[in-house]
């Protein structure tokens, strides 16, 4: 990993499938793509839930499989695993991803998960 990176992203055959230590999610267009669930990427309760917040807080995602390419141009990639909870990657290899800031679809799905972390922590019942 580059000295001063937070993880390595990963591919097989020029498809996504995950971080060195977590799932990714790229976003394109307002729309979330996951790699599917498969022997390929760690299996976790943060994908899971990413996936049910995303379908309850109505943010639209397709879980498939994703190029390189994709990637490379995306306006927004996503880490998400229990330490990290949800975080933007706002540089690729050096290169900004969209504007080199979060981007919106992030903070809503980062605002989800600390809603559904307030609840949780508050003893009341979430939908996740």
């Amino acid at each position: 990993m580059p000295a001063g990176a937070t993880e390595t992203i990963l591919f097989r055959d020029g498809k996504l499938t995950e971080a060195s230590s977590s799932n990714v999610f790229v976003v394109k267009d307002g729309t979330v793509y996951a790699p599917p669930r498969d022997n390929l990427i760690l299996m976790g309760i943060t994908y899971d839930l990413v996936m049910q917040l995303a379908r309850d807080g109505a943010v639209k995602l397709e879980q498939r499989q994703v190029s390189e390419e994709e990637v490379r141009n995306a306006d927004e990639i996503w880490l998400s695993s229990s330490t990290k909870e949800v975080l933007a990657v706002t540089k690729l290899d050096g290169k900004q991803v969209g504007n080199g800031k979060p981007g919106p679809v992030f903070k809503r799905m980062h605002a989800l998960y600390q809603d559904y972390k307030a609840k949780l922590a508050k003893g009341r019942p979430v939908a996740a």
